[in-house]
C-alpha cells in the first residue's frame, strides 16, 4: 500500500486534471520518489528511474507497488527508454539533453511530459552553476514543440526560492 505524501511538487498538483487516473507514469531520476509516491498514493502506476540504488530501495519501503529501474541515465550511447511506455513522464530538477529524444519517444500519443528545473538565470543566485544543469530561455518550450502546451512557466519562482522553467505537454494523439 501506498503511503500519502505531502512532500510533492506543486506543478504536479496542477498538472493532476490532465491526467487520468491509473495512468502509467515513470518519475524518472527520481531521487527520494516525492513525487512519484504522491502519484502511487492516488492510485497511478508508477515507475521510478534512479541512479542511486539506496533511493530506489527506500521508494520500495513507501510504494508497495513500485517498479524500480536501476540505471544511469548519462551512458554513451545514450540511455534508451522503452519507446511508447507511459502515459505520462514526471521530470524534477533534472537536466540531460542527449536524454530529450528518448524521453519524447518514450511518451504514448495523447501522454504527457510534466517537467521543471532550473534556468540559466539560477547561476546568479545559487546552485547549481554548471549550464550542462541549467535550461536557456524557452529550452523546454522548444524540446516539446511539437507538444499541445498546458503549463508553461518560466521565471523567478517565490515558493522555492529559485529560477525555473516548467512545461507541462500534451503529446499529439496521432503522434506515432
Amino acid at each position: 500500500m501506498s503511503r500519502i505524501t505531502t512532500n510533492y511538487s506543486s506543478l504536479l498538483h496542477q498538472t493532476l486534471p490532465y491526467l487520468p487516473k491509473g495512468s502509467r507514469v515513470l518519475d524518472l531520476a527520481c531521487g527520494t520518489g516525492r513525487n512519484g509516491c504522491y502519484l502511487a498514493s492516488l492510485g497511478y502506476q508508477v515507475t521510478y528511474l534512479d541512479k542511486n540504488e539506496s533511493s530506489l530501495a527506500s521508494i520500495q519501503h513507501q510504494d508497495d507497488n513500485a517498479t524500480l529501474l536501476l540505471a544511469d541515465l548519462e551512458t554513451t550511447p545514450p540511455y534508451q527508454l522503452t519507446p511508447h511506455a507511459y502515459d505520462a513522464i514526471i521530470v524534477f530538477r533534472y537536466l540531460h539533453r542527449r536524454l530529450m529524444p528518448s524521453i519524447i519517444n518514450a511518451i504514448k500519443p495523447g501522454g504527457l511530459i510534466v517537467y521543471e528545473t532550473f534556468t540559466h538565470q539560477q547561476a546568479s543566485i545559487g546552485r547549481p552553476k554548471n549550464p550542462d544543469f541549467l535550461l536557456n530561455t524557452n529550452e523546454l518550450a522548444m524540446i516539446y514543440n511539437d507538444f499541445i502546451p498546458l503549463i508553461v512557466f518560466e521565471g523567478y519562482c517565490e515558493e522555492q526560492q529559485a529560477y525555473i522553467s516548467q512545461f507541462v505537454g500534451r503529446k499529439p494523439a496521432n503522434t506515432i
